[in-house]
């Protein structure tokens, strides 16, 4: 009789406790989704507004970018996960550069093709590991074939950032070579999101978006030029996001050798997300 009296306490027992682990709170993920940074602008006084533009697909991928405001307008085609081209279509220029892989799925190799289906540039990547360590630019020259007419080269310090990039331009018509040096140190620890923009000859080439390597994970807070008879040094300091983006570059701009030796001006960068 004592055993019946027991039995039906411990079954309620089990049972609201039991009831109780059914609304527990699920334990959250031990690895949650990295989020991907979707800049939307650069903007950089006195220049062409927005400097650059991004705009993205429902899988965060850029199939867009405008450079310039206008100058330049890119659909970004994708294979899957990879760049497979990036179409011009502006008025003037309805340029394809595509991008060829290697059996390690790093890019080495893009080609530029005019809207007459003629490849007149090549653009060839060199790494050590996973890192890239030289690119190439040739350009069609009547019949002579392709010659290089630049090669920049890259070094990195310890923590993955390019601690140096040494662009060369070779003599060809008549123009004499020119080298320079562009020098990084001190970065931050923070999101770096336009290291694509340190090779992109502006007004001159064509942009192209890294696929596979970066260049700065983080934010120099020093940066040195030095090339033929000018010289600088800039200093920065940044503005971040809770997540580490940055929203603004503040700098200042010393000359340090040629005809400016000594003069001093402000330099700005403004960021903008989705």
């Amino acid at each position: 009789m004592q055993y019946c009296r027991v039995l039906p306490i411990v079954c309620l027992t089990l049972a609201l406790f039991s009831c109780r682990k059914d609304h527990y709170p699920a334990p959250p993920p031990s690895n949650p989704p990295a989020k991907k940074v979707l800049l939307k602008d650069i903007t950089i006084p006195r220049l062409p507004s927005p400097y650059y533009h991004f705009e993205y697909n429902k899988d965060s991928m850029p199939i867009k970018v405008d450079f310039a405001s206008g100058f330049s307008i890119y659909d970004v085609i994708y294979n899957g996960n990879k760049i497979a081209e990036m179409r011009n279509h502006i008025i003037v220029n309805t340029d394809t550069l595509r991008y060829l892989y290697d059996n390690t799925g790093k890019p080495f190799m893009i080609t530029f093709i005019n809207k007459e289906n003629v490849l007149y540039r090549h653009v060839n990547f060199t790494y050590n590991g996973n890192q890239v360590k030289e690119i190439d630019w040739d350009i069609k020259v009547g019949n002579v074939g392709f010659l290089i007419d630049r090669k920049v080269t890259f070094t990195y310090n310890s923590e993955g950032n390019v601690k140096t990039i040494i662009d060369d331009r070779p003599a060809h018509d008549g123009i004499a070579e020119t080298i320079s040096t562009t020098g990084f140190d001190d970065y931050d620890d923070k999101v770096n999101v336009d290291d694509f923009s340190l090779i992109h000859d502006t007004f001159h080439d064509h942009l192209f978006l890294f696929q596979g390597f970066r260049l700065q994970k983080n934010n120099p807070r020093k940066m040195s030029f030095s090339g033929g008879t000018l010289g600088y040094t800039t200093t920065y300091t940044y503005t971040y996001n809770s997540d580490g983006t940055p929203t603004q570059k503040l700098g200042q701009l010393i000359f340090t050798a040629g005809p400016q030796t000594g003069q001093k001006f402000d330099v700005s960068t403004f960021y903008t997300y989705y």
